[in-house]
């Protein structure tokens, strides 16, 4: 019997979890490690921000989803990784000491590095949790008029929710921006291209938002926010009247003594999913390296290559299943300018853009049904 160990309850963990025991069934333990009991689906959270969902619509309990499939759940959080030993440290409400394994799957996501940008915690509103973003919602039923900027520092890697909040706000603000009472910009931190892992999309991107009265400020690296600006490296400001901005994201500080990470502190894999020089250890989701934004849907994509190569390895084999990094996402405009991206980051000639109502109601569709479906 094998022990699996699986340390991260977001999307790569629990599609790890639910690739591995759909095919090992109960002849191997498989424990799941993680510091809430609850899954968000992070995605929606822009919709719970403006009052379309409440926090039970978008997440459910771990221990009753991974009970129904015959995984082991232990609430903690990880203090320390002994690789050679095979052991993991953990302190937590379930459970305080070391569980062994003889197969670990890191999925512990990103961190959100605040302190890296100077005024952050005290002025700036962000979508990346339940609270904070229950707590922008509140802000964005207070407004009463002036400019409202969205955007991400250098090192934040999500610009799909930055696009599709300021969409959201420009649909929720419609007439007083018509009114000229509220003005709307997106600030990225490099160019649009970069900030989507080379994909050329500027042209429609650019024309969709401003389509929406929406603003569109490139190459504008925020090193630093007040109460009333946001600051660049070069010291050019953007004033605001209302904040929402994405912090730099790292890796996990903690695995820095292993030789594993890279400078920002993300997980060195190769194409398996594994991680070099470190027999039956993975990798997957946002803690991995890979370059271009950090997608649920590369998540899910990882999750299952790393599954499937180690019931390959449990079986005596060789791991052979690839994971080919690329980019399948919608920006949900809400209509018509709704804009579908399949751009293959390791190959430049798998390139796809189509914009259409349809997009947008695949993707709403598709939560609605993922949801459903890991729900149970």
């Amino acid at each position: 019997m094998a022990n699996i160990l699986i340390l991260g309850g977001g999307f790569g963990g629990l599609i790890t979890a639910e690739q591995l025991a759909k095919s090992l069934g109960k002849e191997h333990r498989i424990t799941l490690l993680s510091p809430h009991r609850t899954f968000t689906f992070y995605p929606a959270l822009i919709r719970l921000a403006l009052g379309d969902f409440e926090p039970d619509d978008i997440s459910f309990d771990l221990v009753e989803k991974l009970d129904e499939i015959n995984v082991r759940f232990v609430q903690g959080e990880v203090i320390k990784i002994k690789a050679n030993a095979k052991r993991v440290q953990v302190a937590g409400k379930d459970f305080n000491g070391e569980i062994s394994y003889d197969y670990l799957v890191i999925a512990l996501g990103r961190r959100l590095a605040t302190e890296k940008l100077r005024g952050f915690y005290e002025y700036a509103n962000h979508l990346l949790e339940t609270q904070a973003a229950m707590d922008f919602g509140e802000e964005v039923r207070k407004f009463k008029g002036g400019k409202i900027v969205v955007g991400m520092s250098p090192d934040s890697f999500l610009p799909v929710p930055v696009c599709e909040t300021a969409f959201a706000l420009a649909k929720k603000f419609k007439r007083e921006i018509e009114a000229e009472k509220v003005s709307i910009m997106v600030v990225f931190p490099e160019s649009i291209e970069k900030a989507f892992g080379g994909a050329d999309l500027h042209r429609e991107l650019t024309e969709t938002l401003e389509n929406h009265d929406i603003f569109v400020t490139t190459d504008f690296p925020v090193t630093e926010i007040t109460e009333k600006e946001i600051i660049s490296g070069d010291e050019k400001t953007i004033p605001y009247d209302l904040l929402m901005f994405l912090p730099p994201f790292r890796g996990q500080s903690f695995l820095s003594n292993l030789g594993i990470s890279d400078d920002l502190e993300f997980i060195l894999t190769d194409e398996f999913m594994r991680i070099p020089n470190f027999p039956n250890v993975y990798a997957v989701g946002d803690i991995v390296d890979f370059s271009g934004p950090k997608l649920a849907q590369m998540a899910v994509q990882q999750a299952e290559v790393a599954a499937a190569n180690i019931i390959s390895e449990i079986n005596g084999k060789e791991p052979r299943e690839i994971y080919y990094h690329e980019i399948a996402t919608i920006i949900d405009e809400g209509g018509a300018d709704t804009i579908y991206l399949h751009y293959g980051i390791w190959d430049e000639n798998l390139y796809r853009l189509k914009k259409g109502r349809i997009w947008s109601w695949a993707k709403r569709i598709h939560d609605k049904l993922w949801q459903a479906a890991h729900q149970g």
